[in-house]
């Protein structure tokens, strides 16, 4: 029977193999036909503490997963994959899952940091593996197509347990079946332009209104402040990289100009020539930016603010906290204001950053009963206050708490959270909420209604709006021929999925 049994696992381990060999990831389906084809009898295989249980019943095989029972004071360990790399951010990240440990001795939350672009290939590298994941980050462009791929728990009995009216709209993320797969903790504002009023003090200007004093703001403060002819400051700090950081800027100029990527049906309005007017505005203040603007990602702008070699950078209020630490004379002289990319439109891009469990969890109801615990109490508060102004809070409450909290740098600072607060409130994320902006009528309408080949246009490296800047300034394109590019394969990127989903449906 040992060799019976060893004979077949065998044979399952070889199928598998080749099959993984072919570059195919296996799924759930994959494992039915390659069970059908070997299996003789039941078959129950342990790994480590995971049983799976493989019937045959005239053909048709049945896969269920189940938690194998744990050994007497063993605990269930549950990976939290998150970005959240401040030191401070992790620090109550330790202390909450303390906390919850101490209520719970059989669960242990095991902290698992990424980057800001790596934690969806983790997780597609894990569904693949089939290894372990817990409770996950997820970003709004990743999430329809996670959805898909089957890689979310549905979560409606922790909405529940929470209180569904204590969120705000955009907060929680339901699919087409009307589940809830995941849930914002905190949200953030791309909107928002940093601006060192030393320097505009210096050159006679006042902090920008309009987009033609930021272009002038950022003329006049590129100069050379020791008269050796070369550059000492430039007036902004704008990516143009290959990722979603040059995104994140731009989507705020076609907003403003009174564009948009999509229309609320799916229809592509990408093309249309405030869009167009956006890309030069962009292309424009980069010519006030320093050298090396073309490969910067997140983090670059936030060192050449604090090095004081740019005046002015778009970023949201993780800049005010990390100048605080770096540079306090710098911040000082800081403030954050509205960005002023057009005049059409206030709108922003911005939106909020989601926990969703993993499907393939080893302990889900371990996984969601932390989700619960954290998302109550005071403990996302005491989250939100690691980085104050720069994690936006779900509801409203917690923002007047944080407002009213003795933190020193929110005292400190309380214009500036507050300013950063108010901005949010203008947030729109093309791929959460496709057609915010009425290319017709300029209205602003950034209601829940997701784009669902959004991941193949922002998630793709580099992004296809962020490779149209790069075409421009460093292949030296023509600004309409790289537009015509890149709304060329917008449209067919949605062709081909809408031919792919024929009974798919816009939200409204």
């Amino acid at each position: 029977m040992y060799k019976q049994h060893a004979l077949i696992i065998l044979m399952l381990l070889a199928v598998l193999a080749i099959l993984s060999a072919c570059g195919a990831p296996p799924t759930p389906q994959t494992i039915e036909r390659i069970v059908t084809q070997v299996v003789e009898k039941e078959v129950t295989t342990v790994v480590e503490k995971q049983v799976t249980t493989v019937v045959e019943k005239e053909r048709v095989v049945e896969v269920t997963p189940t938690a194998a029972p744990l050994p007497k004071g063993a605990v269930r360990i549950i990976p939290f994959l998150s970005n959240e790399s401040d030191p401070e951010s992790v620090k109550v990240f330790q202390a909450v899952f303390e906390e919850f440990s101490a209520e719970n001795p059989d669960i242990s939350i095991d902290l698992v940091l990424g980057t800001h672009g790596d934690i969806g290939q983790r997780v597609i590298a894990a569904a693949s593996v089939g290894a372990e994941l817990g409770v996950i980050q997820v970003r709004p462009f990743e999430m329809e197509d996670f959805i898909q791929a089957g890689y979310l728990l549905p979560l409606d009995d922790v909405v529940e347990a929470i209180g569904v009216d204590n969120f705000k709209p955009g907060t929680i993320i339901r699919g087409a079946d009307g589940h809830v797969y995941a849930l914002a903790y905190a949200g953030g504002t791309h909107g928002t332009l940093w601006v060192r009023n030393d320097q505009l003090d210096a050159v006679g200007l006042e902090p920008p209104k309009t987009y033609e004093e930021l272009l002038a703001a950022a003329q006049a403060m590129t100069r050379d402040t020791d008269s050796d002819g070369k550059i000492d400051i430039y007036g902004i700090g704008l990516p143009a990289g290959p990722d979603a950081a040059t995104s994140a800027r731009f989507i705020s100029f076609v907003y403003q100009n009174c564009g948009d990527y999509f229309d609320r049906e799916g229809i592509l309005v990408f093309d249309q020539p405030q869009v167009l007017e956006a890309v030069k505005r962009y292309v424009a203040l980069l010519e006030y930016a320093p050298p090396g603007f073309t490969g910067w990602s997140w983090f670059d702008g936030i060192d050449a603010f604090s090095s004081g070699r740019v005046a002015m950078h778009p970023y949201g209020g993780r800049l005010g906290v990390n100048l605080e630490r770096a540079a306090p004379d710098i911040r000082a002289n800081s403030s954050v204001i509205f960005f002023p990319a057009g005049e059409k439109v206030k709108a922003v891009r911005g939106g909020f950053d989601y926990l969703a469990v993993y499907s393939g969890v080893r302990h889900p109801d371990a996984a969601k009963k932390f989700l619960e615990f954290f998302f109550t109490g005071d403990r996302l508060a005491r989250f939100e206050l690691t980085v104050p102004g720069h994690l936006i809070p779900p509801t409203e409450d917690m923002a007047q708490t944080i407002l009213k909290s003795d933190h020193e740098y929110v005292q400190k600072y309380k214009n500036d959270v507050e300013t950063l607060f108010s901005v949010a409130n203008y947030n729109a994320d093309p791929i959460v909420n496709m057609g915010a902006v009425d290319p017709d009528t300029c209205e602003f309408n950034p209601t829940l209604n997701p784009m669902p080949w959004g991941g193949a246009i922002f998630s793709r490296k580099p992004p296809i709006d962020a490779e149209m800047i790069q075409r421009i300034v460093v292949n030296k394109e023509p600004v309409e021929d790289a537009w015509k590019w890149a709304y060329t394969e917008m449209q067919k990127v949605a062709d081909e999925w809408k031919a792919a989903n024929p009974d798919w449906k816009p939200g409204k």
